[in-house]
This record gives C-alpha cells, structure tokens and sequence, in this order.
C-alpha cells in the first residue's frame, strides 16, 4: 500500500486495512492491496507531499474497549499501519509532518496503551509508535474537518492474544537494512585531514531523556555538537561529520556505519540521560565499550541507550545480538580499544575545568553505538537530565561553549598523539 492518493483513496485503504485487523478471512489472505502488503515501504517509494503537513495536535483518550488517537492536520495524508509483536505495538508511519504538540512522547497507561511517542522517522517520513500493554487492533478510522483542519481519529479495540499475533505475522517490520536512512556511500576518505564523527545522541521520534519541564535530550546534545563542530572546524587541522545536524531519527547500527564509511580517526557519541532512581547524582562521565559494566549505573544506561532503536519501533537489538557480540569480541584488538581509553583520559583531563564531573568519571560499558572495531569511541554523559542544576548548565550557551572547547582541545590532542594511526586510517582501503 503506497503512499498515494487523497482523502478517498486513505479512506479505502483504511478499510482494507481494518477489515484485515480485525475479520482475518481467506479474501485477504494475498491479493494485490491487501494487509500483507501494507509493510513499510522503502524510502525512494514515498512522495513528500507538495505542502508541508502541521500537526496542530496529538491526543490519546480511552474508550470503552480500547483507545483512540486523533490527531488534527493542516492537510489530508495518506498513512500506512503495521502490528509488531513482542515487544507488542501498533505503528503508524505519515509522510513528513510537522508536529507543533509540544511533547514527543507520553508515557502513562490509556486503555491498552502503555505509552506512546512521534517525531520524524527518516527524511521523508514521520512515524507514531504506540506500546501496548494488552494485544489490541486497528476497529476503524474517522474523519472530520473542523475549522479547515482535518481531524483523523484511530479506534483501536482490544483482541485476543491469538488475533493479535496473526495480525503481527503479517504485517511486521521490514528488516532495519531496508528502511534505514539513506546516505550518499562513501567509497573513499574525501580529505587528508584527521576525520572526526560527532554523534549527537536520539533525534526524530527517539527524545531521549525529557525533563518535566520538557527539555528533551536530543535538543540539549545537538546544541553541544553543533557547538563541538565549530570548535573544532576553527583550526582547520580537523574534518568534522555529525550523524545527525537536525531533529531526525538515526539507528545505532546506522550511526557506526557512518563512522566506518568515513573512515573516521574518533566517534565522540553526546548524551544526557537521566536517573530518576538514585537522587542526587550529577556531573559528566565518560565511558568507552566492554562487554562487562564497570558499575550497575553504567550497566543500567548502556541497556537503555542501546534500546533506542525500540523507540522508532524497530527491533535491530534483537536481529544484530549475535553481530554485536562478534564486534564486542573483536574489539579485544589492543589498539582500537586502548586508543579510545587513551582519548578518555584526555577527556577527563581537559572537562574537570568546564564541569562537574561524577565521582567515577571514567567508566565502561556494551554500548552499542561504540562497537565500530577499526574506530575509537567514547561516549560522554554531559550531566543528569534529573538533575535540576546540570539542566541548568547544559541548556546555557556559556556552558556549551566551554564544553565544546573542552571537547575540541581534548581531540587535538589525541589526533596529535596519534598521528601515525590517522594515517592509517586515510589509507585504510
């Protein structure tokens, strides 16, 4: 089921969709149009629409035997549907959307809703994600025009636990290599100087952290590598390529492949996480990869940070465990490993004059996005989102410049260190 066609070909399509969810019967088991082929379909076949799309709101409410999502739009738009098991969740993909909602995620129990979230998807698409607590399918669709704005309202009833796994079966996720962000491949290193990837951590559909005032982690950490980017792009000794220069979803598996693709000489991944369940712990840390946790608080993060991919509503975790273990052990390579604790002690060495520090500022743990085998990693945790006084500080742009600085002077100072492995790196083929 493509995404094509206004107001009457969505209404069609819906029904369809509908029918299949909830009556399953022989008619739709195959035919052209039908459920099983309403997965999602590859980037290159999804036209942006001529106008861009406002989501003006976004409501979740409860009903007798489920839930309804509506959402009000500036325009009408075509949407696809897919069912996920285990983790059980129902996905609505729309071509890009602007949401205006001030939130991307909500958490709370509504009917057999656990919890949902939206945001852009890739570039051309805009995903909504809804956790299930209890198995539940797609009844029906309506739609309204109020005040020249279209009104979608999703039904969604609660089913058995049988229904709900047909449905999933036939409508899964396509496999993450199919709808992961498209790049330009890079076959070669396009420039002789060091090459440094800064990976602003979550974006798009995945905010990250999120304070009760709202301020999400993805903002905070890609105001920082932007600030990072021109901090370093000052000296001109350093070619800088950040994952991501905008509010978009990046996969983890995508984020080390863009490190690898560019043959990069660093990876500094930048977050902010938040731990509601030991009150008082602030200050930054820096962590490089091990398959073993250096303590329970990194070993609680890196599970979390390595779920993100889960928030998009997709299961890379899963499907690559095997590979990542295979990576992890890899990395038992003496130098990619030592390379990435050499660049943490100078990090450590170089952030204490900015920002508070944790008390055990250098730790380790399986985070997924540092397994790049050939490129040294770290990540830092610029401070607690659950921490009123390290919000404070990393949302000032005083703070961020200096962190940036901090950050800039570190790198320089690696890349000078190691200059016989940057060029290695240039040659690698």
């Amino acid at each position: 089921m493509a995404f094509s066609g206004r107001h009457g070909a969505m209404r069609v399509a819906m029904m369809i969709v509908s029918a299949a969810l909830l009556c399953p019967s022989p008619a739709f088991a195959e035919p052209q149009g039908s459920i099983a082929t309403a997965a999602l379909l590859p980037p290159a076949q999804v036209s942006e629409p001529a106008v861009h799309t406002i989501a003006h709101a976004v409501a979740l409410t409860a009903r007798s035997n489920g839930a309804s999502l509506a959402l009000e739009l500036s325009q009408d738009v075509p949407y696809n549907l897919i069912v996920s098991a285990k983790p059980d969740r129902i996905i609505i993909d729309l071509p890009k959307v602007a949401f205006a909602a001030s939130a991307g995620k909500s958490t709370g129990k509504v009917g057999p809703v656990s919890a949902f979230r939206y945001g852009l998807f890739i570039a051309d698409r805009s995903r909504i994600v809804l956790d299930l607590a209890e198995p539940a399918l797609l009844e029906r669709v309506d739609t309204f025009e109020v005040d020249g704005r279209k009104r979608l309202i999703f039904h969604f009833a609660r089913v058995d636990r049988a229904k709900f796994a047909d449905a999933a079966a036939r409508t899964s996720e396509p496999r993450l290599a199919s709808v992961a962000t498209e790049r330009a491949p890079v076959s070669s290193r396009s420039s002789s100087l060091p090459v440094v990837v800064i990976d602003p951590g979550h974006g798009g559909i995945d905010g990250g952290a999120v304070t009760r005032d709202g301020d999400s982690e993805k903002t905070i950490v890609l105001a920082l590598a932007l600030a990072v980017r021109d901090a370093l792009e000052k000296s001109g000794r350093v070619k800088v390529e950040l994952t991501r220069s905008d509010d978009s979803f990046v996969s983890l598996g995508d984020r080390v492949k863009f490190a690898r693709e560019r043959r990069a000489d660093l990876l500094v991944s930048l977050h902010a996480d938040q731990l509601l369940y030991q009150k008082g712990v602030r200050g930054a840390s820096i962590y490089t990869v091990s398959e073993k946790a250096s303590d329970d608080i990194s070993a609680r993060l890196a599970a979390s940070e390595n779920a993100a991919d889960q928030a998009a509503g997709l299961d890379a975790a899963r499907e690559e465990a095997n590979a990542i273990g295979d990576i992890l052990f890899d990395l038992t390579k003496r130098e990619t490993r030592q390379s990435s604790i050499t660049f943490a002690r100078n990090l450590s060495a170089s952030l204490p004059e900015i920002t508070s520090m944790h008390k055990s500022s250098l730790r380790f743990a399986g985070f997924r996005v540092l397994t790049a085998p050939d490129v040294p990693s770290v990540l830092i945790e610029t401070g607690y989102l659950s921490s009123a006084e390290d919000v404070r500080l990393m949302k000032s742009v005083e703070w961020r410049n200096a962190m940036a600085g901090a950050i800039s002077k570190a790198v320089e100072k690696f890349l000078g260190e190691n200059a016989t492995r940057v060029l290695n790196s240039a040659q690698r083929p």
